[in-house]
């Protein structure tokens, strides 16, 4: 007699189906930690957050604060402002969504009438249909409203972060530390007041080999007499 695989089965089926549906959770794990002072950094926990200084400065989908860090940078700014408003955009259609989702379910009432008033049946099952059917519009508009906030909220965080954050300074203190190493020297040589560039200095001719000390080095044999 084989066991019975039905509730192991009902439990894996209910897994996959909330990860389908987008109820499985995920993070990141690593937190960087070379990073200059005022440098965004994102991380994501079930929604994306961005950091600063390690305090979290706004998290999806609203974004919330995030314009006020990246005010001093003028294109993050108004990157900032579209990621919370289509943030807010996004809620609003995923709550309405929501709501005539659970409302639609008051169409089944219309069964109540199956065998008294079939025309009442009908009324009540097609409303509740048309709201069911108007709530998956709500939330399939609602999916690309989040994309949207988390595409200008990134690019908010990268033109802050190339203007301002990776160099070490914030919009509440705009002071750029010096650089931690020398300044590494130019490429190419310098250009003469002509305009043309100042060759390199010829590299100095070796010293001539001093002549050889013949002092001490044997004669050479007498040559032989005429004839």
């Amino acid at each position: 007699m084989r066991p019975a695989r039905g509730p192991s089965v009902a439990v894996s089926a209910c897994a996959l189906a909330c990860t389908l549906l987008g109820c499985a959770s995920g993070q990141t794990t690593y937190t960087p930690r070379l990073v200059a002072r005022g440098e965004l950094t994102a991380s994501y926990d079930d929604g994306f957050s961005l950091w600063a200084g390690g305090r979290k400065v706004a998290e999806s989908y609203h974004y919330d604060g995030l314009e006020h860090f990246v005010r001093c940078v003028p294109e993050a700014r108004e990157h900032a402002r579209a990621a919370s408003s289509d943030g807010h955009t996004a809620t609003t259609l995923s709550t309405l969504g929501v709501a005539l989702g659970v409302g639609s379910l008051g169409g089944f009432a219309g069964l109540y009438f199956h065998d008294k008033d079939e025309a009442a049946m009908a009324t009540i099952l097609g409303a509740g249909a048309i709201v069911a059917v108007t709530a998956v519009v709500f939330g399939a508009l609602s999916r690309p409203a989040k994309e949207n906030a988390h595409g200008h909220a990134f690019d908010a965080m990268n033109y802050y972060n190339d203007a301002v954050g990776s160099l070490g300074a914030t919009c509440d203190d705009l002071v750029y530390p010096p650089p931690a190493g020398p300044e590494p020297p130019p490429p190419f040589p310098e250009a003469t007041p002509g305009g043309e560039a100042q060759p390199a200095p010829a590299a100095a001719p070796e010293a001539e080999s001093a002549p050889q000390d013949e002092q001490g080095a044997p004669e050479p044999p007498p040559l032989p007499p005429p004839r």
